[in-house]
């Protein structure tokens, strides 16, 4: 779970169902979703299994839903990371990005959860993604 894809769920009106209907229809499978306020102006995050990425982009763009892609591996906004499947990991995951993000002035605008894939159990994690979006400080203002 490196990547993510976001967007409006936006059909006139705002419908999740719609969105989740033509990844379906086209065969995407999702590991993970999530978002925010998604019928109200938010955006929604779906994590398509592992190569299936390309597929939920085009089928996306053909809607009209205008997605963007972020890679978890070189995008500012995102941070995505496995992390152990214990109490206090994922606090102690968000508290990192916190910190981190103090620094770069952005702010959590939501975490996504994934499903884990039987290797990610064997192993114990979890996959998990963060984020942030850029605010307006005098430290990101210089």
């Amino acid at each position: 779970m490196h990547m993510q894809i976001r967007c409006h769920p936006v059909k006139s009106p705002p419908d999740v169902e719609k969105l989740l209907g033509v990844l379906a229809a086209g065969g995407v499978n999702l590991v993970a979703v999530g978002g925010s306020d998604v019928e109200f102006g938010g955006e929604i995050a779906v994590v398509p299994e592992d190569g299936q990425e390309q597929d939920a982009m085009a089928i996306l763009e053909r809607e009209g839903y205008h997605p963007r892609r972020l890679d978890a591996n070189d995008h500012p906004a995102l941070r995505g990371q496995e992390i152990p499947n214990t109490a206090g990991s994922l606090h102690a995951f968000v508290s990192e990005v916190s910190r981190e993000n103090l620094e770069t002035g952005r702010i959590i605008r939501d975490i996504l959860v994934g499903v884990p894939t039987a290797e990610q159990i064997a192993a114990g994690v979890v996959p998990v993604h963060v984020y942030s979006e850029q605010v307006r400080t005098p430290a990101n203002q210089t």
